[in-house]
């Protein structure tokens, strides 16, 4: 069965059985107001209808809504897909909701398509077909990892080829075929209203307080001492002022010769040294202010405990992610195990290292979580899967609950993602899991400078291709709030 409808702004129902839990999350993003959110949790849709549906084959329900800049899509499937891989989910869209013009397509006159698997579409105007990658759309999906619920977003005005066929000025309709066979779709009208988000606070770089401790990740893959990069990084960092600075997949140089290379960059630091440190087999460094006690390696990943002197106390574990990457799901859930059987161990003191009841942990870094949920799961809820090799596993806090992420937001975007590269489509890669039942987050967000305002750029000495000139991920910001 295959429903229709035409709606004015928001239309979803939030079906959710047998979709993978993650943990409920408060957000912390003090310049974007409430609306949808691209970043793979759904609460936002619950309080609407859902759209079409069908009772049976792949493709489940379908759910619509837009804002000034954005169409979103949030599509439920009856059993788990990696979106961007080994399916033939396909959209059609039928920008002018006319069935005369563009290619035929059940009762629609598609102007553009894309296949999710493929990771490639087309769009058609007069008589001409062209291919396109995921960038003319400006398509970001989330979340990154296997589910039967993903959210979608489209940018209005992506592309010139966008705006030639009149995408998002007029009424439209949507289709979700799965091309593998299975006839049933998902067919709906639209009618974008494109209303502005309200107005919030400016955006700032700034920590709320001074006195919050920053930390930014960064995934530099060998990027950091090519000449044209430079300028680049220095300007990022110039703007974010790290107080810790924790870089993945920084291979070229020792320690103390990157931090030599971004030393004016990153500032004088908080206890009037800097100190430099570099481990695990996908070469973390951490340039901090504070002395580590201990530097242990955890695979691709490491682990610092550091000593924190005034105007803090105590001490803070910062594990280092840069787990395997891509399709080698087996080698990243033996990191994930590892990294949680140590926190398990060190907490229970049953390690070399001494860390007090109470001290924070800190997971951050390039986690690589494009496949198995699994992973996730084992540093969240810290489910070991190897439990013969690694322990039982346990929730990881010192409260017995879970880590929290933290799912930073683009400071212009409603989105999360931190990676943006070529063939796959954006995805959330960088995390910052902590816990929380000892931590408090100040200002957080991913730093990315294509679209911030031109004021803001301004004002930090920024260039709008900063952030992808530095590479494919994007700076994660966290502000810690610690005891003094």
């Amino acid at each position: 069965m295959t429903g229709t409808i035409l709606i004015s702004l928001v239309s979803c129902a939030l079906l959710q059985t047998g979709t993978f839990a993650f943990p409920a999350i408060t957000w912390n993003q003090d310049t974007l107001p409430a609306g949808i959110l691209i970043d793979g949790r759904f609460e936002d849709w619950e309080e609407t209808e859902r759209l079409a549906f069908n009772d049976e084959g792949l493709l489940k329900t379908l759910c619509l809504a837009d804002d000034a800049d954005y169409l979103f899509l949030k599509v439920e499937l009856n059993r788990k897909v990696n979106l961007q891989a080994d399916n033939h989910i396909t959209l059609y869209l039928d920008m002018d909701d006319n069935p005369a013009t563009g290619l035929r397509k059940g009762m629609l006159g598609a102007e553009a398509a894309f296949t999710f698997g493929e990771r490639s579409g087309w769009v058609f105007s007069g008589e001409d077909t062209i291919t396109i990658r995921y960038e003319t759309l400006g398509l970001v999906t989330a979340p990154t990892m296997e589910s039967n619920v993903f959210e979608i977003a489209l940018a209005w005005a992506a592309s010139e080829q966008e705006k030639a066929l009149g995408f998002g000025t007029k009424p439209l309709s949507v289709l979700i075929a799965d091309e593998a066979g299975e006839e049933a779709t998902l067919t709906a009208s639209y009618d974008p209203k494109r209303l502005p988000r309200p107005v919030c606070q400016a955006i700032s770089l700034e920590k709320e307080d001074p006195m919050h401790l920053r930390v930014v990740t960064h995934n530099v893959n060998r990027r950091h001492f090519l000449p044209e990069k430079r300028d680049a990084f220095s300007r990022v960092y110039q703007a974010l002022q790290p107080d810790i600075l924790l870089l993945q997949e920084a291979y070229e140089g020792t320690a103390r010769e990157i931090l030599d290379y971004f030393r004016m960059s990153i500032g004088a630091p908080l206890s009037g040294r800097w100190y430099a440190y570099k481990a695990g087999e996908e070469a973390t460094v951490l340039l901090s202010p504070f002395p580590a006690s201990a530097v242990v390696p955890l695979g691709n990943s490491a682990a610092y405990i550091l000593d924190l002197s005034e105007p803090y106390a105590g001490k803070l574990v910062l594990i280092a992610l840069s787990m395997p990457c891509c399709d080698l799901d087996d080698a990243r859930q033996a990191e994930a195990d590892m990294i949680m059987a140590f926190i398990d161990n060190l907490k229970n003191g049953k390690t070399l290292e001494y860390i007090p009841v109470g001290t924070p942990v800190i997971l951050a870094g390039d986690a690589n979580l494009v496949r198995k949920t699994e992973q996730y799961a084992t540093l969240t809820e810290g489910r070991i899967q190897d439990t013969l090799a690694y322990g039982p596993g346990a929730p990881p806090d010192w409260d017995g609950s879970p880590f929290r992420d933290l799912l930073p937001y683009h400071l212009q975007k409603p989105l999360s993602f931190t990676w943006r590269g070529k063939g796959f489509f954006p995805g959330r890669m960088d995390f910052f899991i902590y816990s929380d039942s000892v931590l408090e987050i100040g200002r957080n967000f991913v730093f990315d400078t294509v679209d911030l305002p031109e004021e803001v750029l301004k004002r930090y000495n920024l260039r709008g291709e900063d952030a992808p000139d530095t590479y494919k991920h994007q700076p994660v910001v966290a502000d810690l709030i610690l005891e003094r």
